[in-house]
């Protein structure tokens, strides 16, 4: 595959300039032809031209999550105005500044012309979810898609909202490890070589314990880059590791199985599969194919799994409570309520009545992990800087000994 640089004409005869990959300059003119462009000129990408392009053209050339919420907010809201899909597109591309999303509303517009739906054209885009996609085609066949769009919009902003908060409560904790790592390298590297040199100057021998101390304060301030290597290398093979399929199922079946963060996992897994049930569910998606989406949206492998083989017999005519009852990935309550939304016909309800359930929890575990982890680090450090501070402190005692 190689890139190529273009000039083409759109259907309003607009000249359109990019970068396009393929195999040769005649597949690169078959893929524009398909897009609707008629090639003026096609010619091979030099070598480095990319590096002209500064990190703010970048990100004025891609489209952001930011970028996908604001588009589903202004598009609702234009159709509720009154404005025709296409009427709404055209107005979002003339009032936007940003090169990508105006050519995104464009090309969105121009598949409309050519007879897709709108649920079909956004599917062109990788960066729209199946659950998207679905609602998007609900609220199309049922003729409601404003109403579609909104719901969507509230979905993505509780999860962002929920995410939010976690990492908010998560920084603190953070930065108070990173400023405690830095304080105790700081002492280790830079105050505790000099205390050595001033005891080796009095002709004493150190405690056997501080010798220990300043042979590995020495070793590091002598041999940093090594020490930097042996430090960060774990941690790059592990994130490296992590990301394989082997690693990532030895990862997923231990964040079911540990104390602390099992609980973690399960409520943040019940909230975000009641949720997305019930905003499917709710808006005409069939529950078939909603699991079949839920199995997609779940983080853990472990889940997907469970919701995959629930799809299936959910097909075969079984109810899909029993399935995922007693595996210890959902709490039993909520599975108890599923199975009464099923027997009631009101799947979508007790989804959202269990996703607020847990999405509470899950806030009130993340505090409580934070009000544990926040004290744990305190002692951590001062039980590393008061060891430190202890040493340089016998070592001035010993020196007033020998003066005196």
């Amino acid at each position: 595959m190689s890139l190529y640089s273009y000039s083409a004409l759109d259907a309003g005869n607009n000249v359109k300039r990019g970068i396009i990959e393929e195999i040769d300059k005649a597949a690169a003119a078959r893929r524009l032809l398909g897009q609707g462009l008629r090639p003026l000129e096609i010619k091979p990408q030099k070598a480095g031209s990319k590096a002209v392009f500064s990190f703010d053209s970048f990100r004025k050339n891609k489209l952001t999550k930011a970028d996908l919420d604001f588009f589903t907010t202004q598009i609702a809201l234009l159709l509720n105005a009154g404005l025709s899909l296409d009427a709404a597109l055209r107005t979002m591309k003339q009032n936007s500044q940003k090169p990508a999303f105006k050519h995104f509303t464009g090309e969105i517009e121009r598949k409309l012309k050519e007879g897709k739906s709108f649920s079909e054209a956004l599917a062109d885009y990788p960066m729209f979810s199946a659950m998207y996609i679905s609602i998007v085609r609900a609220g199309e066949e049922g003729g409601i898609l404003p109403a579609m769009l909104l719901r969507i919009s509230e979905y993505q902003k509780t999860f962002q909202e929920l995410t939010q908060f976690i990492v908010s409560a998560a920084i603190y904790p953070i930065i108070l490890l990173v400023v405690g790592i830095v304080a105790v390298g700081i002492l280790v590297t830079t105050i505790l070589p000099r205390f050595e040199v001033l005891f080796q100057g009095m002709g004493q021998k150190l405690p056997f314990h501080v010798r220990v101390l300043m042979d590995g304060a020495g070793f590091i301030s002598s041999h940093m880059l090594l020490t930097l290597v042996v430090l960060v290398a774990p941690i790059a093979w592990a994130s490296y590791w992590f990301k394989t399929e082997q690693g990532r199922l030895f990862l997923d079946a231990k964040a079911i199985t540990l104390p602390l963060i099992s609980g973690f996992v399960r409520e943040l897994e019940t909230t975000r599969i009641f949720r997305t049930l019930e905003v499917l569910v709710k808006n005409g998606v069939h529950l078939a194919t909603a699991l079949k989406i839920c199995s997609g949206v779940a983080a853990n492998i472990e889940y997907q799994r469970l919701l995959q083989n629930a799809t299936r017999a959910l097909k075969e005519g079984q109810r899909i409570a029993p399935k995922l009852q007693g595996k210890g990935l959902f709490p039993d309550m909520a599975v108890d309520l599923l199975a009464i939304g099923e027997e009631s016909g009101s799947v979508g309800e007790v989804c959202g009545q269990v996703a607020d359930h847990y999405d509470k929890e899950l806030r009130q575990r993340v505090k409580r992990i934070i009000a544990l982890i926040e004290p744990l680090f305190i002692l951590t450090i001062a039980l590393g800087a008061g060891y430190i501070v202890v040493s340089m402190l016998t070592i001035i005692m010993s020196i007033n000994d020998i003066a005196g």
